[in-house]
């Protein structure tokens, strides 16, 4: 088992650590096509990252619950552990989304600031993002594994979870919205979201409000987390392991088939977190997991994993880290040789990147900046042993 989790460790590293070049470009005007994501249905490398990171805190699920039943852990104290970690999420997430909550970072921000702009800052404040979909997806997915302790009963939840969600986008339960409509502009999604939060708290960055961590979505995001753990409850059987890579192989391949084949019916979509994505993403996962098992376990070529190791070690640390530098970035301001008042972000990338790689490859090159960044700083962390885990 202890190899077989460095493997899933090593998944799990590759996975933060490419959400950390496709969400750090040196400018978001000059991106190779694979870093984006899919403009609306279909998927490139970028719309792996989320359910790959959903999916492996569903193995992870498994192998650290099976662990403590097996230890005599109480059931109950386990359902208040799901319940503080995804609250603690969900916490997180809102801080990162109203960060830096108006207080002025420039010059521009200090000169009309007040401090009820720090309160004001509410009355915009997106309720939901990528932190607030992780934190929902665990506490539905953690407790129907705790309340459900049957896995017939856990699969008749998932398919709950699965016709819910297709009868709020298929069902004509509101004029002009949904009826089966998986279109940016009058998907129920957007209605529902709308409905319960204002369009004043719904991510634009779309040109319209529409928010690709919508409420209804969670749903089958919530099976994402659910395939993944019933493949850590997988793992966990006592058979040989070779013998275990060459079923999931299978298993992969047909969901992968399957949802590509299902996508002639509902879009493979990402913002939608269709169904089709769900099966096509989870027979990927799976692959993906079954490829760095057999690197590391069967063919022992351990010489590359260090790096994926570390970066996996701290996720959470990486994720609000990141965001907030990032934020910190585009917020903190210096003049450039014209005397244009630009974004610290800005005047790195222009003085630096650009004149070295080209627009393009200087903004890979600011990514692949910020990666080495990053695990500078977690390996140092990794080699003090300071994990932060909630």
């Amino acid at each position: 088992m202890k190899e077989r989790m460095i493997s899933l460790d090593v998944f799990r590293g590759l996975t933060v650590g490419l959400m950390i070049l496709v969400n750090n470009p040196g400018s978001w005007s000059h991106i190779y096509p694979p870093l984006r994501h899919a403009h609306w249905n279909g998927w490139t490398p970028t719309d792996l990252v989320f359910p790959f990171f959903l999916f492996i805190v569903g193995v992870a699920m498994a192998l650290s619950f099976g662990k403590r039943v097996e230890a005599g852990a109480d059931v109950n104290a386990l359902k208040k552990k799901v319940w503080s970690r995804g609250a603690i999420i969900i916490g997180l997430g809102l801080f990162l989304n109203g960060f830096p909550f108006n207080i002025p970072l420039n010059a521009q921000m200090a000169a009309d600031f007040e401090f009820l702009d720090i309160f004001r800052r509410f009355q915009t404040i997106r309720y939901v993002g990528v932190l607030q979909r992780i934190g929902l997806a665990y506490l539905i997915g953690g407790l129907i594994v705790l309340y459900l302790p049957k896995n017939r009963d856990r699969i008749i939840a998932a398919g709950i979870l699965v016709l819910i969600y297709e009868f709020f986008m298929r069902v004509p339960l509101v004029n002009g919205w949904g009826g089966g409509s998986f279109e940016l502009q009058d998907n129920f999604v957007r209605y529902i979201d709308i409905l319960l939060f204002g369009e004043a708290h719904i991510y634009g960055g779309t040109g319209i409000p529409f928010d690709p961590e919508g409420l209804l979505s969670t749903l089958p995001a919530a099976v994402t987390l659910l395939s993944g753990f019933w493949l850590g409850e997988y793992l966990r059987r006592p058979i040989d392991h070779q013998e275990k890579l060459t079923n999931l192989s299978v298993v992969g391949i047909i969901l992968f088939f399957a949802g590509s084949l299902l996508s002639l019916l509902e879009p493979i979509n990402k913002q939608l977190w269709t169904v089709s994505y769900v099966i096509t993403m989870d027979g990927l996962a799976i692959m993906m997991i079954v490829l760095s098992s057999y690197l590391i376990d069967v063919k022992k070529l351990n010489f590359w994993i260090k790096p994926a190791i570390v970066f996996g070690s701290n996720a959470l640390v990486v994720f609000v880290g990141s965001g907030i530098i990032g934020r910190l970035m585009y917020m903190l301001q210096t003049t450039s040789e014209d005397g244009t008042i630009i974004s610290i972000k800005q005047a790195m990338y222009d003085g630096f990147y650009v004149p070295l790689a080209g627009e393009l490859n200087g903004s890979l090159l600011f990514a692949l900046t910020n990666i080495l960044f990053w695990l500078a700083i977690l390996w140092y962390l990794y080699s003090k042993k300071i994990f932060v885990k909630i």
